[in-house]
Parts: C-alpha cells; structure tokens; sequence
C-alpha cells in the first residue's frame, strides 16, 4: 500500500540538500562543480566521514538507516534530479547500458532485465523492444552508446555498473532530453541520475563482524581485496577494517582484483611467506572458493573464510569441506530487479526524496544453508544463490524513500526460475 509522506520526506530532502551548496555533474568532468556542492554529499571512498555525511545520515528515515552506513565511501546523497521531472506516459521505451557483459553474472542481470521488460510488454506498458549495448569496459564508449540511446528516444535508461566518472556529461545530456537514467549496481560522482544499490558498506562489516566472533577476536584475520580504487571494494574494505581494528584483530591483505586465479596465486604467496596460524580470511568478492584452494594446496588448515556474493561455487565449497561461512544473495538479477522497481514507481509518478536507493541484502548463514545449496551446484557454477523471498527487499521498502500514492506497474522477479549451472 502507498501512502502519502509528503511532510516527513520533503523534510528530509531539505534537512540533506541544505548541508551544501548546488550544482550536478562530477567536479572531474567539464561543466562540473565542487564534489561538495549540488546538496549533495562528496564521495569520499576510504576517508573519513565529516559532519556533512554524518548529518545526511541522521536525516534518513529510521527503517532504511542501516543500509545507508558508510554510504559516502561508494556515492554521493543528496536530493532527487528527478524532483521537477514529469514522466512520459506509456508505452515506455526501456533501454539498457552495460559497462561489460562478458561474464555469467552480468548476463543473469540482463536476462532478468529482459524478462520484465517481457512482462510489461503483456500490460501494453513497453514502446518496441528492449534496447541493449555493451561497452566492452570503455567508458567513452559507454557514454556514447547512451547519447545514442537518447537519440533513439530511450525514455528509461538502465546503466549496468558504469564507471564512477566519465559518465557525468551523457547521463546529463538524458537527463535534459527528458529520459530517465538509473544506476545499478555501483556507486557513481554523476548526480544527474537515480542510483540503485546495495549496501555496500554494511555487507562488507556484517562479514567482518562474523569473522570476529568465529576468532573470538584473537590472531590475524587477511583481507582478500577487490579492484583498487574502485568505489564498492573501497567501500566494503573500508567497513571490514573498522570492524577489525576496533575488535583488535591483526590484518594482512592480499588483493585479488576479484579474479579467482589471481586471488589463488597471491594467497598461496602469502602463505609461503607466512607460517604463522589465519585465524580467518575476508572476502571482498569472488574470493572464497580461490582462497579455501590455496590453503589446501598449500596444506594449511582451513580457517574461517566469509564469503560475498552468495556464488553458486562457493556454497559448493562450504558443502564440501564442511566448513562454515557467510555470505549474500548479491546476483546480477537481483540488481535489476530493485532497479526496475525504483523506476516505475518514477514513471508512476511518485517522488523520490534521495538521489541514492540503498538496501540491504538477505544473509546466508548456517542456520539457512540447506535453504540455498542445490546438489546440482559444484565448484565450476558461474550462478548465484537466490532469495528466498524471490526478491532483495518487500516492495514496501521503499515507502520511506517515496512520496506519492500513485501506484506503480508490477512484475514477478523471477529470480527463483533462473537456472543452475
């Protein structure tokens, strides 16, 4: 149900927007300005955060706060770009933006982009069918396929982990053309669109927080890192070694780049130079299985070892050496599906209050794991473990983030049909 909050949320648009001054692209790209103006909130990936952020976080409403912690290491919050924007009346053309679709989680996320477009398509909601480009990771390239797709008379524009900059001046070239662009997946400098996300922040500390309770706080934990300098990994790293340095665990890091063979080769580096006991390994993503290999091939013992994106491959390990583990449904699929959501409330007319939609993602933990493991997973899966409830996060969720009682079109997610492989 839908129910006006007119009153409360515009409150907290003003209570964000008055930490700063105004403008909309990123400060990096021609015709921006300061990161710290716009009423938005600076990016501020492995920093600190300042009064600025701490004050846009205790202005956000008490149900989605959590999600929202740590939020300035990955994106910028500020008002809605949308505020004034008038949504075209359907059928809607749905276009989509991949920065890459070269591998099985990107590609999950684009059939479950093209299943509700499918849906829609049955409501007479959908204008031909959908639009698809991939940049090959390019960001010039990306930011001219999305001026192409305003050309073409995109009027919803899915932007499927674009680059943090360099995006900026394209996405506000849509935004002017009327078109509506939403982010997935990834933080971004670009205040000229509607960001979907999870909590990046909160997921990485949530791992961390397990691993300190399976070392009773003692020993050396090694932290498996992602990309360098890329705002998710920044992001959970950041919260994972807060956890740490609070509960006074010793830290050693490997950085994997999220890429197993890389992730395997420098952990059993690690352990050639390091004789010593791992009370527990962190994975900031893809880490996991790659990590559980190389202390068998190195012949350690196995120690606590999170994992992230709730890999088919990784709940596959767990099931064979019987170890325990943590982990998230954070598929390519579920992204969409939230993203979706965001965006027909938008065409339905209600408003959003943030620029930035963040919410959390359902845990895998030993008391579900026999909810989530198939026997047809192995160590060579390329899938991702679903939700249980078929979606991240209940339609209302996003109640506190809207105003308006205009009530959107609907989809089934889907997400439990995708297949095991």
């Amino acid at each position: 149900m839908y129910r006006p909050r007119a009153l409360a949320l515009v409150a907290i648009g003003l209570a964000i927007s008055v930490l700063t001054a105004c403008g909309g692209l990123s400060a990096e790209e021609p015709g921006g300005t300061d990161s710290t103006t716009g009423g938005y909130t600076a990016l501020r990936t492995g920093k600190d955060a300042t009064t600025t952020e701490t004050d846009a976080l205790a202005a956000l409403p008490a149900s989605v706060k959590d999600s929202y912690d740590g939020f300035w290491h990955s994106t910028r919050l500020g008002p809605s770009p949308y505020a004034n924007w008038t949504p075209p009346k359907a059928p809607w053309k749905f276009c989509y933006s991949s920065a890459y679709q070269g591998n099985s989680w990107r590609a999950e996320g684009l059939t479950v982009a093209r299943n509700i477009v499918a849906q829609l398509q049955t409501q007479n909601l959908v204008d031909g069918d959908l639009v698809v480009a991939d940049a090959n990771n390019n960001a010039s390239v990306q930011a001219t396929q999305v001026t192409t797709m305003v050309q073409q008379g995109c009027q919803v524009i899915f932007a499927m982990q674009p680059p943090s900059v360099g995006m900026c001046n394209a996405f506000d070239n849509a935004n002017k053309a009327g078109a509506l662009v939403v982010v997935m997946q990834t933080g971004t400098e670009c205040t000229n669109v509607i960001q979907s996300d999870f909590a990046q922040y909160a997921t990485g500390a949530k791992a961390a927080e397990w691993l300190v309770r399976k070392s009773g706080g003692k020993g050396t934990v090694v932290m498996c890192d992602g990309i360098p300098g890329v705002a998710a990994a920044e992001a959970r790293q950041a919260a994972a070694a807060a956890v740490f340095q609070k509960a006074g665990l010793k830290v050693d890091r490997v950085t994997g780049e999220w890429t197993p063979s890389t992730i395997k080769s420098q952990m059993l580096s690690y352990l050639s130079t390091h004789a010593g006991e791992v009370a527990g390994v962190w994975d900031g993503g893809v880490c996991a299985v790659a990590v559980t290999e190389a202390f068998q091939q190195a012949g350690r013992t196995l120690p606590y070892v999170s994992g992230f994106e709730g890999g088919c491959a990784w709940l596959a390990s767990w099931k064979r050496t019987g170890k325990e583990s943590i982990g998230f449904t954070q598929g390519g699929g579920q992204g969409v599906v939230e993203a979706f959501k965001v965006a027909l409330r938008l065409l339905a007319g209600q408003k959003s209050t943030v620029n930035t939609l963040l919410y959390p993602l359902p845990e895998i933990n030993a008391s579900n794991f026999t909810q989530y493991y198939k026997p047809q997973m192995t160590l060579n899966s390329g899938c991702n473990a679903q939700p249980l409830d078929g979606e991240s996060v209940p339609d209302s969720y996003y109640d506190a983030l809207f105003t308006g009682d205009a009530k959107p079109a609907t989809f089934t997610a889907g997400l439990g049909a995708l297949p095991i492989k």
